[in-house]
């Protein structure tokens, strides 16, 4: 990562907040164009502390160098502060924010792909009713079934942080541990799209969005 990687969007992002037709740009009701505060060294240390890793480089690096959350693609990004349960990635600011995730789920390792195939195979033996003799039969297996989908389903978030809300309960995730480290994934687990990668690490996927965002205010 290129140590210049965010110099000036800081100053980019709250210029665009000024702009007339700034409300215009998707998600700018969500968020505003505004920034928090950047975390000091001692804050960040402290988060990994209980994420039991450091942080992906350009999602660290961003967190001292432009914010802590805010402003950023969709609804805008959660941002990670502490409190009474400890360090949590928060909706603060945004009027649309993804679900809260501990530091100490999103340090575990992040295995989203493998579970994908569970799940497949688990949906393709979903009981049916005919297959039982008694109702009460088909109730305790729909019930069993039931339990070890949402198991399965919220494993597949761990590893991660909900980083950003899409809408329509789509998500952006910022994978935290693993080989795919750094990594910007979507859940679209709402339409049985699964938790697939975007292809963009951290920056790629913020600068990608700023730069859309001028672009399309002729800035």
């Amino acid at each position: 990562m290129d140590e210049n990687t965010w110099a000036g969007v800081r100053e980019r992002v709250l210029r665009i907040a000024e702009h007339p037709d700034a409300e215009k740009v998707f998600g700018a009701r969500g968020h505003g164009f505004r920034l928090g505060p950047v975390l000091s060294e001692e804050q960040l240390r402290e988060l990994e502390g209980e994420l039991g890793i450091g942080l992906p480089a350009q999602y660290r690096s961003f967190l001292l160098q432009v914010g802590a959350g805010g402003a950023g693609p969709y609804y805008g990004l959660m941002t990670p502060s502490s409190g009474d349960g400890g360090w949590q990635w928060r909706g603060t600011g945004l009027v649309y924010s993804a679900q809260p995730t501990a530091a100490e789920f999103a340090g575990r390792p992040f295995v989203a792909e493998a579970l994908q195939s569970e799940i497949d195979a688990l949906d393709a033996q979903e009981p049916e009713a005919g297959a039982f003799a008694t109702d009460e039969e088909f109730r305790r297996a729909q019930e069993a079934w039931d339990a070890r989908y949402e198991v399965l389903y919220d494993a597949q978030e761990e590893g991660a942080v909900f980083l950003s809300e899409q809408g329509c309960g789509y998500t952006s995730l910022l994978v935290m541990t693993g080989p795919y480290r750094g990594a910007v994934w979507d859940d679209l687990r709402p339409m049985d799209g699964g938790i697939v990668p975007t292809g963009h690490d951290f920056a790629h996927w913020y600068r990608g969005w700023l730069e859309r965002t001028e672009q399309q205010l002729g800035l």
